[in-house]
């Protein structure tokens, strides 16, 4: 039987040849479109005026307007704080308090010009129960953060004090650990700085001075102090779980220089810093001072953490900060108009620092349009609420 092509069939088949051909040489071709990659597609009901607005981070004048040199600031929350000092060679001082962040102050005690002593050293133990030591061994204490009244009295050669309570306090003078239970009407020593250190193979029995007390709890607390009189000074931890009644003491000799500043989260994790505000170098414990571990250096008068990861130090216009717990510290320089006296940080998007001649300075982040007068740039330490 003869099979008949016509002209018809002889294209079907060549063009079915064609096609196994390429099939094999370039398989995309006959599988469907080319293999190309299209551009991602842009969501026009999403983009131009919604695109998230970006933010930094400054400083922001906050002045108090009068020339006062301010020795302290507290804050216990983002827009509740106050600020303390005096008129330089007047002795007059003041207690200034703001509910909004310092945008308006208000004098809560005192007179620029008059002739009381100017306060410092505030402690608070909530956002209303409050102490700031005055004058020549006296006390201020407030319990509605609004009224300041005489509050007891405390050894003018003190160099720090904490109360755990409206009655309970604590205070250190040179060698002694100093303890009140009636609001600081009296107080009563209850610990003196006496350790037993090796020198050359001998044991000596010697004094030490403290420097530092801090609370984390209500009845664990910690002091740091130093033995002066050896020519390396060791560092001296004081430790007690009774709020203050009574204290154990060890030596740290491992740690370069005598301890000048304590931070504990709770009753086993904190930091001592040793030696001098300039080459202080921190150490930590986790095991309630048992042990320490050598971290940064952070230069500085003191040191403090919000929480966990964010902490602050300042020594004169020098901003050091961590972010990470104190394992590591970052260091700028801010150009305020003078030095920075005292800070203090409630949260860790808001902090404030004081200085002479009525200097606040406000640390916020804002969006990154934001602009006001005399405002300095600052590293973000955190992300934008």
């Amino acid at each position: 039987m003869k099979t008949k092509f016509g002209m018809s069939s002889v294209c079907h088949v060549a063009t079915g040849i064609l096609l196994l051909g390429l099939s094999v040489i370039f398989p995309s071709l006959v599988q469907g479109r080319p293999q190309v990659s299209s551009p991602p597609r842009r969501d026009t009901a999403h983009s131009g005026s919604q695109t998230k607005p970006k933010f930094k981070a400054i400083w922001e004048p906050v002045n108090y307007t009068e020339d006062i040199n301010l020795s302290d600031v507290l804050f216990v929350s983002a827009t509740v704080g106050w600020v303390s000092g005096g008129v330089a060679g007047k002795g007059a001082g003041v207690i200034l308090n703001t509910q909004d962040g310092g945008d308006h102050w208000t004098v809560q005690w005192g007179d620029p010009n008059g002739a009381e002593d100017g306060p410092s050293d505030f402690f608070f133990l909530d956002s209303t129960h409050g102490w700031a030591r005055q004058g020549y061994g006296k006390l201020l204490h407030t319990t509605d953060g609004k009224l300041w009244v005489p509050g007891g009295t405390i050894d003018a050669h003190s160099t720090n004090y904490a109360f755990v309570s409206e009655k309970i306090g604590l205070a250190l003078k040179d060698h002694e650990i100093q303890r009140t239970v009636d609001g600081g009407r009296t107080w009563k020593p209850v610990n003196e700085c006496a350790v037993k250190v090796e020198v050359d193979g001998l044991t000596r029995n010697v004094q030490c001075s403290w420097s530092k007390v801090q609370f984390p709890t209500v009845s664990a607390g910690y002091v740091v102090g130093y033995i002066s009189s050896m020519n390396a000074p060791h560092a001296v931890l004081g430790k007690t779980v009774d709020g203050g009644a009574t204290w154990t003491l060890s030596v740290v000799e491992d740690l370069a220089g005598g301890g000048g500043d304590v931070f504990f989260f709770d009753a086993n994790t904190g930091f001592m810093r040793a030696g001098g505000f300039v080459d202080g170098q921190l150490y930590k414990t986790t095991d309630a001072g048992v042990t320490w571990k050598p971290m940064a250096v952070v230069p500085g008068k003191r040191f403090g953490f919000v929480d966990r990861e964010v902490g602050w130090s300042f020594l004169g216009r020098d901003f050091h900060y961590t972010t990470d717990g104190g394992l590591h510290w970052n260091s700028r320089a801010i150009s305020f108009p003078v030095d920075v006296n005292a800070w203090s940080l409630p949260q860790r998007v808001r902090g404030y620092v004081v200085g002479d001649h009525g200097m606040v300075y406000r640390y916020r982040i804002v969006p990154g349009d934001y602009s006001a007068k005399g405002m300095l740039a600052a590293p973000m330490v955190s992300e934008a609420p």
